[in-house]
Parts: C-alpha cells; structure tokens; sequence
C-alpha cells in the first residue's frame, strides 16, 4: 500500500471516528433498562473496533514519524476504549463471554468481521529488541543442548576406558562370544551369495527378451499414456466446471509471499531510520531557534511586558505586582487576559500567598442511577488527538516532502514554546529589578517583602520503614537472563500468530439464551475473551485502567490454552516464563531460592515489560488432596509466595500471570479467586469446530482429496474429543500415509476411526464436574442470578397459547 493511498485511508478513518465521538459525547448516558444498555454498548464496541483494525493498518505501513506518534496515541485510546465497553458488557449482562451474531446478521457480516485482533503495533515498534531477545534465548538453548552432548561423550569415553581395565572373562564365555561372531559371518557369507543368485536371475531375463515382446511392452506404455490423459483432461474439465461457478479457491503464490516479506522488512528499516533522525533533531532544532530568533523574541517580550506596566500605572496610578515564579511569572500575562483581569489576577494571587490555608475538598455526592454507562478515560483523550490531526496534517500540503521524513517546520513550531520559557525567564528577572528602581524613582516607594505565614508543624509519627531488600542488586541482567534461561524458565516463544488458533464461534447464543439457557461458548469465543483481558501490550493503555494480574484458563487436556498463551506473548511481543511447580522443582526448591527467583522476575519486569508468567497445573497450589508425586514440588509453599508476589505489584508494571489447569474442581475455590480474578472456560469443541479444524490441516495445509460428506462424518465421529486430540489423530494419518508412501491423496473419515479410538475422550462426568465447578465460581453464581432476573416472556407467550 502507497503512503498516499495510506493517507487517504487516514483521513477518512479519522472522519469516521469524530463521528463515532461526538455521538457518543452527546449520547445520553443513563438507559432505562439493562438489555438497551447492553445492546448500545455492543454497537459501540463493533464501531470501535472496526476503526482499531483500519487506523492499526494505517500505523504499520506509514512511514512519516511525527504522523505515527499521533497515530499512537489514538491507537492507545481505541484499544483502551475497549476494554472499557467489554467491562460495561459484562456488567450490564453478568457474563464474561459476548455474542454479536444478531448484529453481524443484521449488519451483514460474518463473525470473522466482528473478531477483535491483537494490535500489531504492540510488537512493530520493538521489533528488533525483540528479535535480539529471542536470539539470546535459542543461543543459551544451543550452548545448553552442546554442554549435554560433550557431557556425554566424555561419560561414554570414560565407560569404555573403565570396560578395558576390567579383568579377564573366563574360558567358556570367551567361546561363546566366538561362537556368535562365527556365526554371524557365515549369515553374512549366505546373505552376499543370495544377493549374487537374484542378480544372475534378473540379468538372465532381461538377456531373454527379444524382439517379439517389445509390442507388449508399447501396448503397456500405451495403456499407462492414456490413463494419465484421460485423468488430465477430467481434472481440467473439472476445474473449468468449477471456475464457471466461481468456487475456486486463490491459489498461494510463493514468489509474491517472498516479496511482500522483503517489503515488510524494508519498510520496518526505513521507519526506525525515520524515527532515529527525529529523535536525534530537537538538539539541532533548538540550537538553531536560539541562534536566529532569540533576539526577536526578547525583544517582543520586553515590548509586551514594559506596555503592560506603563498601561497599568496609567490605570490605577501605581506600578503593579509583577507576578512571582510561584505562580509562571509573566506566563500568565500571555492566557488572552484583558488588562484589568490580568491585574486582578495578580492581586488575588499575591494576597493568596499571604494566607495560604489549606482548604479541605468538597465533597460532591454524586447519586448512583442504575444502568449508567461510566465516564471514559480515553475518549477526551481520543478527542484532543483528532483536533491535534486536524490543525497539523488535515488537508497539509507535503509536496515538498515526498520521502514522508519529519517536518521540519512542525518540529520549530513544537519547540519554540520550550525556547520562549528559557528566554521568560531571563526577561522576567531583568524587568522585576528594574520595576524596583522605577518604583523608587517614580513613586518614591518600595516593595515591601512578604511576610511568610508562619505554620504550625504538626508532630508526626515516626514509623519504622521497613527496608525491602534487593536480593540480585548485584547482578546484571544478562546474567539474571542467562540463569533463567539455563533453568528453563525463560521459554522461547512459538512463531504461532492469531490465526494458526483454529475453531469456529458460538452461532445460537442468543437463541439459547431465549430459552432462559446458558449457551457453551466455543473456541473462538475462548480466543477473543483472553484477548479482551490483556491490556499489558501497551504503557499508557496499562496505567490508565485497573490491572488484571492473574487469569485463569480452565478446561479439559488438550483444549489448546497453551498455544493460547503462546499466540498471545508472540502478538504482544512478550516475555514468555514457566513458573510451574514441576518446573521450579528442578531449579528452585527451596524458600530462598523462590525468593531470589521472585526478585529476578522483578528486575525483568522492570527493564524487559510485558511479561507473561504461565503456571501449568495450578490446581496442585489449592488442591485439596495430592498423590504422593505431587506432594514432592512443595504447590503450598509456592502459593504463598506468588500471593504475596502479586499483591504487591505496583500500577505501571506491566505483567501478568496465566494459570492453565485440566482439573479446575479439584482447587479450593476462595483461595483460587483470591489470585485469579477473571476465568476462561474451555468447552469440548462443538461440531462447527471440529469440522473447520479438518479442513483446514486436511485440504489448506496439506492438500488432502476428501469429500465434503467425509469432512461431515469426520467432525461427527470425533465428537467428545478435544481439539488437541483431534489435531494428534491428524497428523497421525498423515505421517502414515507419506511412509506407506500411496499414490493418491485420497483421504477417507475410516482412516482416524482405528487412531481415535486409542484416545481417551472427555466423558460427560468430567465435562459435568467442570461445568458445577463453574457454577460455583463468583463469575458463575452472578451469571446464575442475572438469568434468574430476567422476564420469562417466552414461558407466558407459551401459556397464553
């Protein structure tokens, strides 16, 4: 995409979006009921998030670095602005999960359009830091398998060592081993002249052919011509078949992939070059504004002030208070102030600093109305951004600056007000001793000093401070990076993005929800819930609203919550940590070394943010029985430290811990709740699920000949089964398939009958004990309560009937 074609979708985005503002702004805020709200709130939800996937486009490909810095700052609202409306949604409705499939029908969309996706602006910017961090791992990972290998090898040189030193073997042993090598030699022997006799055999009947035979073998090769023909031209005529109906599918293009790649990496190049330059300007740009305009604006600013004086003095017959640093000295002259509100500015500003009380804030009682929406904090902030575009780019002529590199006029613009307050300051000095000998010689008086009110010091009480301790004050950060890393509980990220997460969405929500029922939400809904609950990918989105420190992903083994975690630390550009018991076992057993572990996530934290601490197995912390291998990681002793851990994370330290667990029920649910404070339930994928997750490994990926009908009894059979399970079976064919090595990709639902039936399925008890558990959760109790509230029109309706 063009910088000018990029522009223009800019603009007409930005028309869109001060619509969507001014709409909301003069938009009422109160509803008369919960369902009106909800229904508002989800409108607006898709209208910003329709506008986040357009201006997140925008952001990646343009190149001009003061455009993007804008362009930033609207992103962080949007993305904000978001998460704001997903809260109001699951106040107004009680449930974590949210369905647009009413909307998309009427909006005429698919769920597709609707989906929220992970800004890519979080891990653009940070490309290469990235990518160097990701080195560092796979370099600490290749010197760790090569230490093993050596390790290995020299354990394997002294065993053969240590096996020539041992004594000799007795007389019948040694005869033994004779006897085996003799006969081993002589099969040798009996297996070179078998080969020999099938040689001369082979040679014997390609001598035998002769002339008459050669019109069999034409007939054969005639034969194998036209069958390979015949299945050409129906192949073709097949696919002209196809193309007349308009159900070809786009072909991938190798070479054009390779391209657009190639481009990505110029583009992502020639923006950091950008941005370096921009960054490297104010010095330059400032120098040059006090080297050209310092005399002018000093002389302006003399003239101003010096009218200013003599005006007031012809006024009110005395020389006025020239205004204090305390209060920006002559900064307030320059706020569009007539001269009599600037001088009674003044007075009232030098009599407060004479009694200066503190005064206590007034309370305003604010009365609570149901169904409110609450006041945004990044719609004013959105707002200021689209006045800022509007002044600066809307409608600018660039011609001249056709390599989109940053303005230089908008950066002299920008500083000069930093270059005026420098200069401020040294007029207002010079002018307030001269207003003192003008005084003297004029008036014949002098400006008596304030007295400072003198305050009673209040007697405070001393409190010890308790000193926290910085365990690993005396270790750099490679080597904090290094150690984890070796401990394995640094993991290197999966190259998997958004979309290698497949399932399908939840289509009869609102149908099931007609009904006064619960719909299961599927695994695209799963997806978009954690999406909605990570707010650490940017700084000003994370400071601004309140943190979600732990989540919870509950659900059967195989469901795909850890490709989950891993598709969202490899969107956000993340730090991926394992801090399972079973994996801290190995490394950090015991209490002083959790508590140095601890501070070391702290100074990663700190200088390498966001970062993703994933806890396999997290119902051993709260379990109420363990087996006697889970007794040996110690879950309790871990759990007290990570409560305490999470506790005392501050605002701004962008983090968050992900608990995956296959047994939720067996947890102690107020302790668990007293970490985790959001949940994502992971169902058994329904059969819209199944169905798109075998064709798209079967026909997409691997190019596999299998009917619709077969795709359709596939995705029946496998009913019960995860999706993790499903994808095993798969690729348990496939492997199957490439060493028998057939001459056909032909693929039939019989093929995985024999292979799932090895697995285990998700048996209805199970399913059920996950679902009591999730009624008992605080999420699920709330939930429980808001459908009990709602009318029951339809059981009246059925009645009347």
């Amino acid at each position: 995409m063009s910088q000018k074609t990029t522009q223009f979708l800019w603009s007409n985005t930005q028309i869109k979006l001060s619509r969507i503002i001014t709409s909301e702004i003069s938009a009422p805020k109160g509803f008369d009921n919960k369902r009106q709200a909800y229904n508002y709130v989800r409108h607006l939800f898709i209208k910003y998030n329709d506008l986040l996937k357009r201006l997140d486009e925008v952001y990646v490909t343009l190149l001009h670095p003061q455009k993007r810095s804008i362009l930033k700052i609207l992103l962080d609202g949007l993305v904000g602005r978001l998460i704001e409306l997903k809260q109001e949604m699951m106040k107004f409705d009680g449930c974590e999960y949210t369905y647009f499939e009413d909307i998309a029908l009427n909006h005429n969309k698919t769920l597709d359009d609707l989906c929220i996706q992970i800004p890519r602006y979080f891990a653009e910017d940070r490309f290469r830091a990235i990518e160097q961090r990701n080195q560092m791992i796979k370099l600490i990972l290749n010197r760790l398998e090569q230490s093993k290998k050596d390790y290995l090898s020299r354990n394997s040189l002294l065993i053969a060592v240590k096996s020539d030193q041992i004594d000799a073997i007795t007389l019948a042993h040694a005869v033994r081993v004779i006897q085996a090598h003799e006969r081993a030699r002589q099969g040798r022997v009996q297996a070179y002249f078998m080969r020999q006799m099938k040689k001369d055999v082979k040679t014997v009947e390609t001598k035998a052919i002769n002339d008459n035979n050669l019109g069999d073998s034409c007939l054969i090769i005639q034969t194998i011509w036209r069958q390979k023909s015949a299945e050409k031209r129906f192949h073709q005529r097949k696919l002209e078949h196809v193309k007349l109906l308009d159900m070809v599918l786009p072909g991938k293009n190798p070479s054009s992939f390779h391209r657009t790649t190639d481009w990505d990496q110029t583009r992502r190049n020639i923006q950091i070059e950008y941005q370096q330059e921009l960054d490297e300007a104010p010095d330059h740009i400032k120098q040059k504004l006090s080297q050209y305009e310092e005399t002018e604006m000093k002389f302006r600013l003399e003239h101003v002030l010096i009218q200013w004086l003599l005006e007031s003095r012809q006024l009110y017959g005395q020389f006025p208070i020239y205004p204090s640093e305390d209060i920006n000295g002559s900064a307030t002259l320059f706020k569009n102030l007539t001269l009599a509100e600037v001088q009674e500015f003044v007075t009232k500003q030098a009599q407060a600093l004479k009694n200066k009380k503190p005064k206590r804030k007034e309370k305003k009682k604010q009365k609570t109305q149901l169904n409110m929406l609450e006041p945004s904090k990044f719609v004013p902030m959105m707002n200021n951004q689209l006045g800022v575009y509007k002044d600066l780019f809307y409608e600018r002529d660039e011609s001249y600056n056709s390599e989109q590199r940053y303005d230089r006029l908008l950066l002299m613009d920008e500083f000069r007000p930093a270059v005026e307050e420098e200069l401020r300051h040294d007029v207002d000095n010079i002018l307030r001793n001269e207003l003192v000998y003008l005084k003297l010689a004029i008036d014949n008086s002098e400006d008596k000093p304030m007295k400072k009110s003198k305050k009673k010091k209040k007697k405070k009480r001393r409190r010890r401070k308790k000193k926290g301790q910085d365990l690993v004050s005396n270790r750099t950060l490679d080597s904090i990076f290094e150690e984890l890393a070796e401990s394995k509980i640094i993991l290197p990220t999966e190259l998997v993005h958004q979309h290698d997460f497949i399932g399908d969405y939840q289509y009869s929500a609102e149908t099931i929800r007609f009904n006064q029922k619960e719909p299961m939400p599927s695994l695209l809904d799963c997806q978009q819930l954690l999406i909605h609950s990570t707010q650490i990918g940017s700084q000003e989105v994370h400071s601004n609203l309140a943190p979600h420190k732990a989540i919870l992903l509950a659900g059967p083994y195989g469901s795909g919550k850890e490709l989950l975690v891993h598709i969202t630390c490899n969107e956000l550009g993340g730090l991926l940590l394992d801090l399972s018991p079973a994996n801290l076992m190995k490394s950090f057993n015991t209490t002083d070394g959790l508590k140095i572990l601890f501070a070391m996530i702290k100074r990663l934290i700190l200088t390498m943010p966001p970062v993703l601490c994933m806890i396999r197995d997290t119902e051993l912390l709260f379990a109420k029985k363990l087996t006697q291998q889970e007794k040996q990681y110690e879950p309790k002793r871990f759990k007290r430290l990570i409560q305490r851990f999470i506790k005392r994370i501050k605002p701004g330290e962008r983090v968050m811990f992900i608990g995956l667990s296959s047994q939720p029920y067996r947890a102690r649910i107020k302790p668990l709740f007293q970490i985790y404070q959001n949940i994502v339930l992971f169902p058994k994928p329904n059969y819209g699920s199944r169905r798109k997750i075998c064709y798209k490994i079967l026909v997409e990926r691997n190019h596999m000949n299998i009917s619709d009908v077969e795709l359709s009894i596939l995705a029946s059979i496998s009913k019960g089964y995860t999706a993790g399970q499903l994808l095993e079976a798969i690729y348990k064919v496939l492997r199957i398939k490439q060493e028998t090595k057939y001459m056909n990709n032909d693929c039939t639902a019989k093929d995985f009958i024999p292979i799932l039936g090895l697995n285990t399925p998700v048996f209805i008890d199970e399913e059920n004990k996950i679902k009591n558990w999730y009624a008992k959760t605080p999420n699920g109790v709330k939930r429980l309560k808001e459908i009990a509230q709602t009318p029951t029109k339809s059981k009246k309706s059925s009645l009347k009937k």
